[in-house]
């Protein structure tokens, strides 16, 4: 997609992207470390709930479904009632002014949820709603910006960072149709709206298995053809 020549990107935009493109970075290294100390089990038990384990094997349709299952181990495989990131604070905390520090409070803060894009953000990303809690934020992301459609729906997890939001690094489109048939289910089952339209909070076992669920049924929607947003190898 090419953006108009008149378009032209301000000091503040370039200043963000620049914060966006360390923060990514230093994402991939910080999520590489946090992969390393799942326990065994995680990935397994966990790909069989996000239906990637058959007979005893990790079944992948492409690259980008690992990112996924290690995504929903980080976030939700815990032991003592604590995940991967709040035992990595604990045990080995970063600087308190690091940029790893900064990612990992943004974890701890993370949102997880169904969003329609509602503008693209030209060389930025885009402005997304949540369908779900029915707010709007503003997304860096590279490979969205490039080839994003207004309209689309995307499921995956966001990092709320100082000045922008970020994905994990993976976010699936999902189809009108599949949305309302599948997941708006799932909502409804795990997030009842009430009748002032707020939705009750979760435990974190009650969490784990309704992203578990949408994301299972978002991958199965795609099935051989699923086709991914991932934004790690764009910057560099």
């Amino acid at each position: 997609m090419k953006w108009p020549f008149f378009f032209k990107r301000s000091a503040a935009d370039d200043g963000r992207l620049d914060s966006y493109k360390r923060m990514r970075r230093a994402g991939r290294d910080l999520n590489m470390a946090l992969a390393k100390r799942l326990p065994k089990d995680a990935v397994p038990e966990f790909g069989k709930k996000l239906g990637l384990f058959k007979a005893g094997t990790l079944i992948l349709n492409n690259d980008d479904e690992i990112a996924v299952l290690y995504d929903y181990c980080l976030y939700h495989y815990r032991r003592g009632n604590k995940n991967v990131i709040e035992r990595f604070l604990e045990q080995s905390p970063p600087a308190a002014d690091s940029l790893d520090m900064t990612l990992l409070q943004a974890m701890l803060q993370s949102r997880f949820s169904a969003f329609r894009i509602v503008s693209i953000t030209p060389r930025q990303g885009a402005v997304l709603l949540d369908l779900v809690r029915g707010d709007t934020l503003e997304l860096v992301d590279l490979g969205i910006a490039e080839t994003g459609t207004v309209g689309t729906i995307l499921v995956g997890r966001l990092l709320p960072l100082p000045d922008f939001h970020m994905s994990t690094g993976t976010l699936i489109p999902l189809s009108e149709g599949e949305f309302a048939g599948s997941i708006v289910p799932i909502i409804e089952k795990f997030l009842p709206a009430g009748e002032d339209g707020r939705r009750p909070a979760m435990s974190a076992t009650q969490e784990a298995s309704y992203v578990g669920r949408v994301v299972k049924e978002t991958l199965r929607a795609g099935g051989m053809e699923n086709v991914f947003y991932s934004d790690m190898e764009r910057v560099g």
